[in-house]
């Protein structure tokens, strides 16, 4: 009778302890499968209040820069893709920022009473004028400077040079062909192949429930792309046989082009003080590398219709709004006119070099 109930003894004094261990493990259960229900909803709720947020403030866009006016709307542009390009910019429309449904920025001000030749700016966001108002775009200020000549705006928001061609081919085959094209921002392609990416942002990160989103953000890494000379080469050769491309179907086309690498913060002797902090240092120093070895390819290029403009901003004044290369409304003016320079020379000429009919 002894030996039986020192048997049991154990069992009484451990059963306790396992009790509580399944009670422990039937609430993370139930902690569980509730965050798997409630984090998928907070997720739906946080888009959805992004988007009622984005449409309240659709006619009131940001300034968060009071100095410059850099205009960038609350909830972002609305973007649509079309096969081979991405990002084309959709209708929209607020006080300063006006995009129809083709994708056409305005330029702000009424068009010339007397329209005799036709340019389309095609490009990447720079291009496109992220940043200002219609009225201080490139585009903008390329139509002030000339007579009778309309600029449609067509760039696009991160949309590489090889996507700027095919938005060429399919608007001359709506629209047939213009009497000039500036390609503007053909940089665009190198800086988005060695732009850093966080592990999150990788195609294919998702998260089903809240134990795995966190596992990501402690584990989220940043990788360079561009880092290792062979990289390096491969970017910078990624981007020169996309000028290269460009330009022969632009040739084929028969129309005047022009091909424009535009500034950015990486090239050198230019001023970034307001943008460059200890934050993008490391990202900043690489890309100087990256560029710089750009630029030494792009001389070795025999194209009439290059116009090289990384050296064209003063070094006395900060023209960069963030370290995406987006200009300001001063910074859009004077490479507008530095554009102007390099196609027609000065006013008395614009009229002898402008395409003839």
């Amino acid at each position: 009778m002894s030996e039986k109930s020192n048997s049991s003894q154990p069992q009484s004094k451990s059963r306790p302890y396992l009790v509580k261990l399944f009670q422990v493990f039937i609430v993370i259960c139930l902690i569980d499968g509730f965050l798997d229900i409630a984090y998928p909803l907070a997720m739906f709720t946080k888009k959805k209040i992004k988007i009622v947020t984005s449409e309240i403030k659709n006619s009131a866009p940001m300034e968060l820069n009071e100095s410059q006016k850099v205009i960038i709307p609350a909830g972002g542009l609305p973007l649509r893709n079309e096969p081979g390009i991405r990002n084309i910019v959709s209708e929209y429309h607020s006080t300063s920022i006006n995009v129809n449904a083709t994708g056409l920025r305005y330029n702000g001000q009424p068009p010339p009473e007397k329209v005799g030749y036709v340019g389309v700016l095609l490009g990447s966001s720079t291009a496109f004028g992220y940043g200002v108002a219609d009225n201080q775009t490139i585009a903008a200020h390329l139509e002030r400077a000339l007579n009778h000549t309309r600029i449609y705006n067509y760039a696009g928001l991160g949309q590489p040079l090889p996507d700027n061609i095919l938005r060429w081919y399919d608007l001359q085959k709506n629209n047939g062909k213009p009497d000039f094209v500036i390609l503007a921002g053909v940089n665009y392609q190198l800086l988005d192949d060695c732009r850093p990416i966080w592990t999150t942002n990788i195609p294919g990160s998702t998260h089903s429930n809240i134990f795995l989103y966190l596992t990501d953000k402690l584990s989220n890494e940043k990788i360079m792309p561009c880092t290792s000379s062979d990289s390096i080469e491969l970017a910078v050769r990624n981007s020169i046989l996309s000028i290269e491309n460009a330009v022969t179907f632009a040739r084929k086309n028969r129309i005047p082009f022009y091909i424009v690498n535009l500034p950015s913060p990486f090239d050198a002797n230019v001023n970034i003080s307001n943008i460059l902090n200890s934050a993008n240092t490391t990202y900043y120093m690489s890309m100087r590398r990256v560029v710089s070895h750009y630029h030494q390819e792009l001389t070795k290029l025999d194209i009439p219709e290059f116009i090289d403009l990384s050296h064209a901003l003063p070094a006395d004044k900060t023209y960069f709004i963030d370290m995406g290369g987006h200009l300001s409304k001063e910074g859009n003016r004077l490479i507008s006119e530095k554009i102007f320079d390099h196609i027609w020379g000065n006013k008395s000429q614009v009229a002898t070099r402008l395409p003839q009919h």
